[in-house]
């Protein structure tokens, strides 16, 4: 089975518009790489190696640049919204460049997606990201949102946040009125 994936993902990988895409997003870190994908949940592992044409998927490599691993719904989460959020559930070792590298590639194309499809079928994952791809949408929406309130709290509100300074004095003036209190008690006994 896992021959057949590699085969039919392949020959997805090596069509016109995959190399017209891939001539124009690679970038240079990426070239002569090896990523080895581990798909802890249902044990499969497959490794993309960036020729100078295109990318090609293997089995297993003696050198890996980057190894990235997480479970199958992690990686149909992260092809669907492509949210970083999601990255602390995918593990990621390896050449930082080359991992930053390859999460642009990510972002710009729908490699990951096409990779699925192959892994899951065409329509179970036609009914996955028919589900998934209206959550997409709520999730960049309540980013958008959370950003637009951090930013306006960061321009109009950080003000209202006390200063180290303007806790010490209030830490002092309550010291005083304590110390007077104090005083005042000691006069009425």
């Amino acid at each position: 089975m896992k021959d057949k994936i590699i085969q039919r993902a392949n020959k997805i990988l090596e069509n016109d518009t995959a190399k017209k895409i891939y001539n124009n997003l690679i970038l240079d870190k990426l070239i002569q790489k090896t990523i080895k994908i581990n798909i802890n949940d249902i044990d499969f592992d497959l490794c993309l190696n960036f020729t100078s044409d295109n990318i090609v998927l293997s089995e297993m490599q003696d050198k890996v640049d980057v190894e990235i691993s997480g479970s199958l719904p992690s990686f149909i989460l992260y092809a669907s919204t492509g949210n970083e959020l999601l990255s602390s559930k995918i593990k990621i070792s390896g050449d930082v460049e080359t991992a930053n590298a390859l999460n642009g590639l990510f972002k710009e194309t729908d490699i990951l997606r096409d990779i699925i499809v192959e892994i899951i079928g065409q329509k179970s994952s036609s009914t996955l990201f028919s589900i998934l791809d209206p959550i997409k949408s709520k999730i960049d929406d309540s980013n958008k949102k959370n950003n637009d309130a951090l930013s306006d709290f960061l321009k109009y509100d950080i003000d209202l946040i006390p200063t180290k300074e303007d806790i010490n004095n209030y830490i002092d003036q309550v010291d005083e009125i304590k110390s007077r209190t104090e005083r005042l008690m000691a006069k009425i006994k």
